[in-house]
């Protein structure tokens, strides 16, 4: 009798566990069937508590699990290697909440996918995320592989849609975790844990941003001779600024194959490739951006291009592209499934390079894939009878990967890299970047427990948790807390197979009841380290000294003795006629008062300013343009600044990729000019007067009064260098759209402040600039401007900005309002058409509301945008207080500013629940606090988060500035502790 399999039946229930080998043949492989590993047990857990009660079991019992839900993956990720456990949630499918008015869903993660839309169409929404597998992947394996799908050219993956997870981490602890999608503050562990593939825990409740489903709607066939053709059609229409929902290739091959199904659709079967291309939005303009992409595909060499006659015809295109891989069974018996990325515009090349490797091995290849993604996915057709075209199948598929990765690509756009691809990882990232996955995944896993053998591949016989542990005693002799370590000093690697059953070696068993395999340090204990030994460490250096070290790497003209001084603000921004620019006054940095600043030239020059800093122990506090130099708590001490303004290089710009990459120096204005003159632009408009830097705006993670339409920085973020504590620089992500090779550390990265690396590059996918943009501004009664203000969202009209100001903040921008009334502005972008209709209609709307005096369109309306940014930092002195609650919440906050009078300066980002308040003229610090605190509270019962943005420093010592992290506040101090060990990187900014 296994006793692990009766004491997890006494858990959940004796018909909840199959332990009997004929009953565990159904999960010895996934969507991927080349790989087979039977599991001791599987369990299936109906609740959250459930799912935590089966893994305390089982770190008890030491024994690793695997949670699973359709088992539709396709790169072996859902297999429990050497005899571990399978979680199976597929009784977790309960729809828990639909919340109409703020357009989201709570659902268990064993939940289809194509469920969700199915039961909140009759509201007008839907789920957007739609892979191929939609029919019967769960929501839960989608978060596990950030799944995309046809439609995420537009509307992004996964990582995009999900608000909120309620996560068990392998001790059996439940916490919940939210994202930069919500505006929630701290570290972005929501971001970090979507696509990490079940090796960091498994999410049990899921809340999914819901959208309005689009008014119109229009799909394309566009039938070429040549696969090359229709390739570069692909990119003339990214280029040309049109964004298609989906854009989708077949070849030849596949087209036949799905005509002979019974997925046909009508396609041509003696086309060398076909192209798939729906554009959605209003119904205004919609027809001359198809007759636009017509054109094009005709230009590009198209025989015909013709729309769906009607959506009978259209659903058939689709149904025929979502079945062409099983179709792929009239070829031969067998087929591999690869998944790789290329830029958009290497397309034409690597699907050429394609074609003559499959000729190389004598294979026959078939190729349908998300071409607007460049996200290929070419089948290998083989006979898995023989092991001689089985030898061929894999020399041609790690030939392929070679390809694409030489042409800037990445080894899997959507499938994961599970336990396929685990050995090419290596193509693409480093070790050290590899080592540092493996540190955030320690912080999640402590244990060694979750999915192991996934992700990260085996490297000289090393185990993930042996590693880690080896190296925490190199290090610190023993102790466990990492000290400094040299550059290039890793060994990464993954639990290796021989371990994973208990069958390794010495010491390193890891499934003895309750044993941990390495020391860690849970909850609060990774901050007191952190804090004991600033508490030991000797801060008082002589500054002479450390300019003198300093010089020798960035020579004595880049040392400056003091704080970074302001730079005066763009003429051409508003601000008011005595500006106050808010930088930081030098009793908000700690002792000594004028720290140094250094100004290193290159990346190898941070490289060695850090090492050097992490050697002596100096405190760190990355810098951009300084404007947000304090923001957060007030740092306990610092030696140096490290600016970043000399890495203003702009690196390179492709506009048929939609991609540019840029040092982080350079401010966002430049970085924007020089993209418009491709007709592209990276749409944020954080607070900022023309000073911000790219890093900056990264760092903060600060979303503008336009998230509304386009969102905050971490939907833009694809691929970035850091540099870490110790001096070791490291890559995230990539240079493409599409990209789950690894874990996400962008999403990481975005919005910690500085607190865990200095980043010294980014490669950001951009939007097409808008043809046209207008604003509406109506004035009137607070609750007439609310109403009209969710007319314009239920029409549905899009804006992209929808602010309510106070009518302090709309003098400050020059706006006059009715009777000194507030303010909304609807601003609207896109095609000429659909931005006149937005805007008519949008006038027509406000005054039908009764209390609303006057609404008018603003045709020139730049400088009222950028008001808007750069208004929080024109006040030195001011207090700045940031809420964020559920959009149909707001109401309750905008009271609360509003009893502050007609002088209070404020804005309302009403599509996504947003209030900023800047108050002038707090005084007295303890009635400032005592009303702060008030307000948290009062954001705390609406299911929302307060931060102090800004405020004198009195004031921040002796109020948080972040709200409550909760319950991830432990994950947040081990996440710092396993980047930052010895925590020389903005000490103090958010207490951990």
């Amino acid at each position: 009798m296994d006793q692990l399999a009766e004491t997890l039946r006494a858990v959940v229930g004796r018909d909840a566990v199959l332990s009997e080998p004929d009953e565990l043949l159904v999960y010895e492989c996934d969507g991927l069937p080349q790989h087979k590993h039977a599991p001791r047990a599987v369990v299936f857990p109906e609740s959250t508590e459930a799912t935590a009660e089966v893994m305390r079991v089982l770190a008890r019992f030491g024994v690793p699990f695997t949670p699973r839900g359709a088992g539709t993956g396709l790169s072996g990720g859902a297999l429990a290697l050497n005899r571990g456990v399978v979680i199976e949630l597929a009784q977790m499918r309960k729809v828990l909440r639909v919340d109409e008015n703020n357009r989201f869903a709570v659902v268990q993660t064993g939940v289809v996918n194509a469920h969700v839309s199915r039961d909140v169409a009759h509201l007008g929404l839907h789920y957007v995320p739609d892979p191929s597998s939609q029919p019967t992947c769960t929501i839960g394996g989608n978060i596990a592989e950030n799944a995309g799908g046809i439609h995420c050219l537009k509307y992004g993956t996964t990582t995009d849609h999900i608000l909120s997870v309620r996560v068990v981490l392998a001790t059996g602890e439940i916490i919940d975790l939210a994202g930069g999608e919500t505006g929630s503050s701290g570290y972005d562990l929501l971001g970090v844990f979507v696509g990490s593939e079940g090796t960091f825990g498994i999410a049990t409740e899921a809340m999914l941003r819901l959208v309005p489903i689009p008014p119109a709607v229009r799909t394309l066939l566009a039938e070429f001779v040549e696969v090359n053709e229709a390739s570069h059609a692909v990119s003339a229409i990214i280029a040309a600024g049109v964004m298609p929902a989906a854009l989708e290739m077949m070849d030849r091959e596949i087209i036949r194959a799905v005509e002979a199904s019974v997925f046909a659709a009508g396609l041509p079967p003696d086309a060398g490739a076909a192209l798939l291309i729906e554009l959605d939005g209003l119904e205004a303009g919609l027809n001359e951006e198809v007759a636009r992409v017509e054109s094009i595909c005709l230009q590009r060499g198209a025989r015909s291009c013709r729309l769906a006659r009607d959506e009978n015809e259209r659903k058939k295109l689709w149904a025929a592209r979502k079945g062409a891989f099983g179709a792929i069974g009239r070829i031969a018996p067998d087929s591999m499934i690869q998944d790789a990325v290329v830029p958009r515009s290497r397309l034409p090349e690597v699907l050429d390079a394609s074609y003559r490797i499959a000729s190389k091995y004598q294979l026959r290849l078939a190729n349908v894939f998300h071409a607007g993604d460049g996200n290929l996915h070419p089948l290998i057709c083989f006979d898995s009878r023989s092991p001689d075209e089985v030898h061929r199948v894999k020399e041609a598929g790690r030939e392929l990967m070679e390809t694409c990765v030489r042409a800037g690509g990445s080894i899997t756009g959507e499938h994961g890299v599970g336990l396929d691809k685990r050995e090419l990882l290596p193509l693409i990232f480093s070790d050290d970047d590899m080592d540092t996955m493996l540190r955030v995944r320690a912080a999640f896993d402590p244990l060694g427990l979750c999915n192991p053998g996934k992700v990260i591949p085996v490297l000289r016989g090393c185990g993930e948790a042996r590693v880690i542990q080896t190296k925490g005693n190199r290090e610190t002799g023993g102790r466990g807390d990492a000290g400094t370590r040299g550059h290039g000093d890793t060994e990464p690697g993954g639990w290796g197979e021989e371990e994973q059953n208990g069958t390794a070696s010495g010491s390193e068993r890891v499934t003895d009841p309750g044993r941990v395999p390495f020391p860690i340090e849970h909850d609060a204990d990774a901050a007191a380290i952190v804090r004991s030994r600033s508490n030991r460490r000797s801060f008082d250096f002589d500054l002479d000294d450390v300019a003198k070290q300093l010089t020798t790497i960035v020579g004595d003209a880049n040392i400056s003795a003091s704080p970074l001084l302001p730079v005066p603000p763009s003429p051409r921004l508003p601000v008011p006629a005595s500006p106050r620019l808010r930088v930081p006054p030098s009793p908000s940095l700690p002792v000594p008062p004028s720290p140094l600043t250094v100004t290193p030239g290159s990346i190898d020059e941070v490289c060695e300013v850090m090492r050097l800093a992490s050697r002596a122990g100096w405190l760190v506090v990355p810098a951009g343009a300084a404007t947000w130099l304090d923001a957060g708590n007030p740092l306990k001490r610092v030696t140096i600044i490290v600016s970043t303004r000399r890495l203003n290089q702009i690196i390179g710009h492709e506009p048929a990729d939609l991609v540019a990459t840029t040092q982080a120096g350079g401010t966002l204005d430049a970085f924007n000019q020089m993209l418009s003159q491709g007709g592209q632009w990276l749409p944020l408009d954080p607070p900022d007067d023309g000073r911000a830097t790219i890093g900056g705006v990264v760092s903060t993670g600060l979303s503008g009064a336009q998230k509304c339409g386009y969102g905050p920085p971490r939907r833009y973020v694809i691929g970035m260098k850091v540099v870490l504590a110790q001096g070791t620089l490291v890559k995230a992500g990539g240079r493409v759209v599409k990209n789950v090779a690894g874990y996400d550390l962008c999403k990481l990265f975005t919005g910690s402040y500085g607190t865990l690396g200095i980043i010294v590059e980014l490669t950001f996918k951009l939007r097409p600039r808008p043809a046209k943009e207008v604003t509406v501004l109506a004035s009137g009664s607070i609750a007439s401007l609310l109403e009209a203000a969710q007319s314009i969202l239920k029409a549905p009209l899009f804006p992209v900005g929808l602010e309510l100001i106070s009518a302090s903040m709309a003098h400050t921008l020059n706006v006059d309002t009715h009777a000194n009334n507030p303010a909304l502005l609807a601003r609207f972008a896109g095609p000429e058409q659909t931005v006149i209709y937005q805007t008519e209609r949008a006038v027509s709307l406000s005054r039908s509301q009764a209390g609303i005096a006057e609404a008018e369109i603003v045709p020139n309306d730049e400088m009222l945008w950028r008001g808007l940014a750069v208004a929080p930092l024109n006040f030195a002195e001011a207090v700045i207080w940031r809420a964020m609650t559920r959009p149909t919440s707001l109401c309750t906050l905008i009271e609360e500013a509003s009893k502050r009078g007609s002088d209070s300066l404020w804005q309302a980002g009403i599509a996504e629940g947003r209030l900023r308040l800047i108050d002038v003229s707090a005084t007295e610090t303890d009635q400032c606090v005592v009303q702060l605190e008030r307000l948290r509270v009062q954001s705390q019962s609406v299911a929302g988060s307060l931060v102090l943005e800004a405020a004198p420093v009195e004031i921040k010592q002796r109020f948080d500035s972040w709200d409550d992290f909760g319950a991830s506040t432990p994950l947040m101090q081990r996440v710092k502790h396993q980047l930052d060990p010895n925590g020389i990187l903005s000490l103090g900014r958010f207490n951990t």
